[in-house]
């Protein structure tokens, strides 16, 4: 099992909840519609404080779950930050037009930090060169990875969902 699926996973939100509700997610993320967790407390923090803020909220609240080992999963894990892991974010974010393989129940790689849309946006308009080329898409990763890369774990269908078991809540407070 992959390290990122064992221990806890938390996830960020302007909201409190204990039942995820898929229908509620949004599209055209990074690795596509789904419930979003990562291994790092500090991250979904960051994600609760941001999420509030956009909300106009005064807290965020950050939701704490753990994996419960389902093996029947069909799981993708992006290695590194790599020119495969931008053409998915990329097609998922709407940029391609590119088909991706859908049929994964959990998907595991780099989130880039808040400097992801500023980049993929100076891609597609051809800061970097030729928005396809390998020189150009290696420009953007490193300049993603120039920002610090956290980990987003993806879980994108109920059969994953079910995996997961709520723990606990805890508030966040934004700072005003």
């Amino acid at each position: 099992m992959s390290k990122e699926l064992q221990g806890l996973l938390y996830h960020g939100s302007h909201m409190e909840f204990s039942k995820i509700d898929l229908l509620k997610c949004h599209p055209q993320k990074d690795f596509c519609i789904g419930f979003y967790t990562t291994i790092s407390k500090q991250q979904a923090e960051k994600f609760a404080k941001i999420k509030s803020t956009r909300y106009q909220k005064n807290c965020g609240f950050v939701g704490i779950f753990e994996f419960l080992g389902n093996t029947d999963l069909n799981i993708k894990k992006f290695a590194d930050a790599d020119i495969e892991w931008l053409d998915f974010i990329l097609s998922n974010r709407g940029f391609s037009n590119q088909k991706l393989n859908h049929e994964y129940d959990i998907i595991i790689g780099a989130v880039a930090d808040d400097a992801v849309g500023l980049v993929l946006n100076q891609l597609i308009i051809g800061t970097y060169g030729e928005p396809n080329s390998t020189e150009a898409k290696e420009t953007a990763i490193r300049l993603l990875d120039a920002q610090k890369l956290y980990n987003q774990v993806l879980f994108r269908t109920e059969k994953a969902i079910s995996s997961l078991k709520f723990k606990e809540t805890y508030r966040v407070k934004v700072d005003q």
